[in-house]
């Protein structure tokens, strides 16, 4: 008789706390923001933003190069800070994953400026400026804004379009993209 009312009180105590309930599923995570197909610099621009803004895309962020890609930092960083004059795609994945480890939140946002784009079948020139925001993980720094111009170097392979060069400059005395590149290598 013990047992019976035992067992009785274990499945009273366990049917109380609905731990047989049916639950509501956790909704998915919405994937990150990607163009598998680059087939377009519209396109191509957008994986440069959405690599930089989500850190799920950082694994991503190799595949917008061309095997022999180079970034060029401002001459001025490479005098005042001492900056590399050049890295390579390694170098720049290498980066985007220091920097998501030190900063959340990050927003790109690049502009056109009056000189114009030069878009041929196989190559392009693509001028803009930028401004980059970025919020550190230590909540207690303040947001970092980097602003300046780039150029950059485009060539369609097998219809896809792949940055090859990467030109910062300064647009003010301030901190570039080269610069905060350079800070998280």
């Amino acid at each position: 008789m013990r047992k019976i009312a035992l067992m009785l009180l274990v499945l009273i105590t366990l049917t109380s706390c609905e731990i047989f309930d049916l639950r509501d599923s956790q909704p998915p995570t919405v994937e990150a923001e990607w163009n598998d197909f680059a087939t377009n610099l519209e396109l191509a621009l957008q994986n440069l933003e959405y690599a930089y803004e989500d850190s799920r895309n950082t694994i991503n962020y190799s595949r917008i190069f061309t095997p022999d890609f180079r970034f060029y930092f401002a001459p001025q960083d490479i005098t005042d800070f001492s900056t590399d004059a050049q890295w390579t795609s390694v170098q720049e994945q290498d980066m985007l994953l220091n920097l998501h480890t030190r900063y959340s939140k990050i927003e790109v946002s690049l502009e056109h400026l009056p000189t114009a784009d030069e878009i041929s079948a196989n190559e392009a020139r693509i001028y803009r400026s930028y401004t980059l925001t970025a919020k550190p993980v230590n909540t207690e720094d303040a947001d970092i804004v980097v602003q300046g111009n780039l150029e950059l170097s485009y060539r369609k392979q097998y219809g896809y379009w792949y940055i090859y060069r990467w030109y910062d400059y300064r647009s003010a005395d301030g901190h570039t993209w080269g610069r905060l590149k350079y800070e998280n290598s």
